[in-house]
């Protein structure tokens, strides 16, 4: 292995034959050989809890099958049949600055032994291989895709992953760039900050799936970079974990030239483009067909629009086609990879039928904006509450009334706390409510959580506790019940996005 982009491509193509008692798996990575994005990838492999040998042991050990997603690694120096699979969708893209086809670099494809066999999604990719070494293209085997088979595996799980990712009930935004200044956030970095500028937080998610190669720079400096947009509600996804189910949950997927714009449009996903080409892009590759086929983002219009036309004029199997030139029959990846490693195994296979096991959902810690800029329509037996990130030139539609901003304390810089109308504090500190109202004196109530769809107000005049459902977060309580104040109901009806909602009050 060499990167967390192999890494992950490997663990999907041994997940095939991981339950099966007869074989044991054992990591190995080349450490004389270091890749350029190997940053990540140690702590990956610790967090596996794996079986993991030096290169000089696995060198001189015994073994019956090795397995990689790259040609780069000194494969020849050991002594076993080797796979190579591409470590995307695959060969789409030329090594940075150069002519080499990504997967396919002329000397280490000679440099393999007879005992090498290319696993490729598709027959086109044949041809590829043989240009550059007609001797491997013959030993080549056609298997498909495991990333998108294994997705398409799971397509039935598509609402635990959108529940996973809190994206229940609204559209789920998945950014997903490659890397390089070509690419989507390369060539657009402060487009998350700008799109959760549009979104209303009760109808859209945004989540974030940035190529190990942006990672490479160091999680904690990435994390820096868009520390902003998480203040505001981004949710980034670690390069090992989630990227499979949140292109299985999205809504829209707004992407660039890399195998995840290929991987949504196999999954008929709505897809929205960089308006930057890459000249990294392999002519004739269906990276650049993609291109030719979905609309692309237009920096000089407004975001929201762009992904609700996207959404709304998709037309299931648009992309069909260019799927088909891509993996071949991927609901077969499965079958012939599982068959191709018992085959080179030299091991019978186990009878029951070759299948991949679901994509877990992901493991993503739930947090909204730090500041939510809210405003409200008010009848008697209903208040619509439109909100959105508090976010420095941009603000609530005009036309609306009770503006109000809504804060967590304990996540809020010092000029969204002195500004907040409702502070929002953790349940310990509802003894402090009123210490905390003389502390900021623009603020009209301190609201906390007490449970799912629970949460305890205190206001300068009295205190309530209110019961909605159990998915409504307290922030939404806390707004309501400012539009309602100074009378505040003990029944009435909540509208967020398209989910309307009953409410209920009691003194305490």
């Amino acid at each position: 292995m060499r990167t967390t982009a192999t890494l992950t491509r490997l663990l999907d193509v041994i997940a095939l034959v991981t339950a099966d008692r007869r074989v044991q798996v054992v990591f190995t990575v080349d450490d004389r050989n270091g890749a350029m994005l190997a940053t990540g990838m140690r702590s990956v492999l610790d967090s596996l809890d794996a079986l993991v040998v030096p290169w000089a042991d696995a060198v001189d050990g015994a073994f019956d099958l090795v397995l990689a997603a790259s040609e780069n690694d000194d494969l020849g120096d050991l002594a076993a049949p080797v796979i190579v699979l591409p470590h995307g969708a695959g060969h789409l893209k030329f090594y940075p600055g150069t002519t080499t086809i990504s997967g396919l670099t002329p000397d280490r494809v000679r440099d393999l032994t007879t005992s090498t066999t290319f696993a490729l999604s598709h027959p086109d990719q044949l041809q590829r291989l043989a240009a550059v070494h007609p001797p491997a293209a013959d030993k080549a085997r056609v298997v498909g895709d495991p990333a998108l088979g294994r997705m398409l595996a799971s397509s039935h799980r598509a609402h635990s992953y959108r529940r996973g990712l809190d994206a229940t009930g609204r559209q789920l935004v998945v950014l997903a760039s490659t890397w390089g200044p070509d690419s989507l956030l390369g060539s657009w970095p402060d487009l998350p900050e700008r799109l959760l500028a549009e979104l209303p937080v009760d109808q859209y998610r945004v989540v974030a799936v940035l190529h190990p190669g942006i990672w490479a720079h160091g999680s904690w400096q990435v994390r820096a970079w868009w520390s902003r947009a998480t203040e505001y509600g981004l949710r980034i996804l670690p390069p090992e974990d989630g990227w499979q189910a949140a292109l299985l949950g999205a809504s829209c997927v707004l992407t660039d030239f890399g195998s995840l714009g290929l991987y949504a449009a196999a999954l008929d996903r709505p897809v929205l483009l960089s308006p930057r080409s890459s000249p990294s892009t392999v002519p004739g590759s269906p990276a650049e067909v993609l291109a030719g086929l979905a609309p692309r983002l237009d920096p000089a219009s407004g975001l929201r629009d762009q992904i609700d036309a996207t959404i709304r004029t998709h037309v299931s199997g648009r992309f069909e086609q260019l799927s088909a030139s891509a993996v071949q029959e991927p609901w077969r990846t499965a079958e012939r990879l599982r068959s191709l490693l018992y085959e080179r195994m030299s091991l019978a296979e186990p009878a029951h039928a070759a299948e991949f096991p679901p994509v877990p959902v992901p493991a993503v810690r739930h947090s909204g904006p730090t500041a939510i800029r809210a405003s409200a329509t008010a009848t008697d037996e209903l208040v619509t509450l439109v909100r959105y990130p508090s976010i420095a030139g941009a603000d609530v539609p005009e036309s609306l009334g009770h503006r109000h901003l809504v804060v967590e304390l304990d996540r809020a810089r010092l000029d969204q706390a002195g500004a907040a109308d409702v502070l929002i504090v953790h349940a310990d500190e509802r003894a402090e409510a009123a210490a905390l109202l003389r502390r900021w004196p623009h603020a009209t109530m301190v609201a906390a959580r007490i449970g799912p769809g629970t949460c305890w107000i205190h206001t300068r005049e009295s205190a309530v506790v209110l019961h909605g459902h159990s998915g409504i977060d307290t922030t939404a309580l806390a707004s309501w019940a400012y539009v309602r104040i100074p009378r505040i109901p003990a029944q009435d009806r909540l509208r967020l996005g398209d989910r309307v909602m009953d409410v209920r009050a009691e003194a305490c």
